[in-house]
C-alpha cells in the first residue's frame, strides 16, 4: 500500500513538473536596476522566458540592504511561481551585520543554482600618483589615513577587502560610506574620491576609457576580460580574495520536481553562447551547477566572510 502510494506521488509529482509552469513566473530582485543582480536578471529572463513557454517577469525590489526583496520572496507562496535572485548580500553578509532578520537564509529558501560569480577590482582615480599596487600601499604608509575608499555600507565586501588589506600590508585607509554605487562612482570619476573595490561590471567600462586605473582584481586568477590586471598576490600581497555571486532561490517547501527543473532550464541558459558571452564580458564567469553544490558553496562563502567581518571588529547590531 505505502509503495503504490509512494508511485502515485512520484507519477503526479513528474506529472506536475511536466505542466510548470502555467502562468508567468516572478523573479524578484532585491536591488534596483542597474546592479549587477538586476543586469543577471535581465540577461537570464529573456532567455528563460522562451525555453519555459511563459514570462519571466523581473521584479525589483530594492531598499534595506536588499532585506526587502529577500523577505518578499520568503514569504511567497512555495509553489514554482516566485523566484529570488539572491547574492552574497541576502545570504552570506546580512547574516553577520544584522541581529535580526525577518527571513532566515538557511531555512527560507531552497538553493536552485548559481548564477554566476565574479571578483572584485581595485581602481583608482588617475589623479593619484600610484600605478601599482605597491605604489599605493607606500604612499598610504607615508599618509596614515589619508586615502579615502567608497563603500556600500559597513561590512559590504570593499569594506571588508580593504580591512583584510590593512591588515595584511600595515597600510590604513579611510572608508566613506555610499548610500548607492552610483554616487560613489560618480564620485571616483570627480576625482573627489581616489579609491574603490568594485565588480568589473561597474568599473570596467571606467576602466576601458582611461576614467579610472585598475591594480589588482580579488581573485586567485586573472580576469578573462582582463588579464592584464594582476591579482593582489601577484602585487605582492596573498590572501585578498573577494567575489561577488548571484544565484536563484525558491522559498523552502517548492516541490522538488520544480527545484530540478528550474536548475535543468537555468544550466541550458547559461550554456548559451550569447548569455555565457555576456557573463564573461561583465568580469564574471557563468556557474550553474546543481542545487546541493550550490548550498555548499554558500556555506563556505558564509564562513570565509564571517573571518573577514571578525578580523575587521565588525559584528550583528
Amino acid at each position: 500500500m505505502r509503495l503504490l502510494l509512494f508511485l502515485a506521488l512520484a507519477l503526479s509529482a513528474g506529472a506536475f513538473s511536466q505542466s510548470y509552469p502555467g502562468k508567468p513566473v516572478r523573479l524578484i530582485v532585491p536591488d534596483g536596476p542597474g546592479g549587477p543582480s538586476d543586469l543577471r536578471s535581465r540577461q537570464l529572463a529573456a532567455k528563460l522566458s522562451e525555453t519555459l513557454g511563459q514570462p519571466l517577469i523581473v521584479d525589483n525590489r530594492p531598499g534595506g540592504s536588499m532585506i526587502i526583496g529577500a523577505e518578499a520572496a520568503a514569504k511567497a507562496p512555495p509553489v514554482g511561481y516566485t523566484l529570488l535572485m539572491g547574492n552574497i548580500v541576502t545570504h552570506s553578509l546580512n547574516p553577520l551585520l544584522f541581529k535580526s532578520l525577518p527571513y532566515r537564509p538557511a531555512q527560507d529558501f531552497i538553493p536552485v543554482t548559481m548564477v554566476s560569480a565574479g571578483p572584485l577590482v581595485l581602481v583608482v582615480n588617475p589623479q593619484v600618483q600610484a600605478k601599482s599596487l605597491g605604489e599605493l600601499i607606500a604612499s598610504a604608509k607615508a599618509r596614515p589615513e589619508q586615502i579615502q575608499y567608497g563603500i556600500l555600507g559597513r561590512g559590504s565586501p570593499g569594506h571588508l577587502l580593504v580591512e583584510r588589506l590593512t591588515a595584511a600590508s600595515g597600510a590604513r585607509f579611510v572608508a566613506v560610506p555610499y548610500k548607492s554605487t552610483g554616487t560613489f562612482i560618480q564620485d571616483l570619476l570627480g576625482g573627489h574620491l581616489p579609491m574603490a573595490l568594485n565588480y568589473w561590471s561597474i568599473v570596467g567600462p571606467h576602466v576601458k576609457s582611461g576614467k579610472l586605473r585598475a591594480l589588482a582584481v580579488a581573485s586567485s586568477r586573472r580576469l578573462e576580460v582582463a588579464p592584464e590586471i594582476p591579482t593582489f598576490a601577484e602585487a605582492g600581497v596573498a590572501g585578498i580574495e573577494g567575489y561577488g555571486w548571484q544565484g536563484i532561490f525558491v522559498p523552502a517547501g517548492t516541490p522538488r520536481p520544480i527545484v530540478v527543473k528550474l536548475q535543468s532550464e537555468i544550466a541550458r541558459a547559461l550554456n548559451a553562447p550569447e548569455i555565457r558571452s555576456a557573463i564573461i564580458e561583465t568580469g564574471a564567469e557563468p556557474v550553474g551547477n546543481s542545487p546541493e553544490q550550490f548550498a555548499a558553496m554558500i556555506v563556505a562563502d558564509q564562513e570565509r566572510w564571517k573571518k573577514a567581518a571578525a578580523e575587521a571588529g565588525i559584528a550583528p547590531e
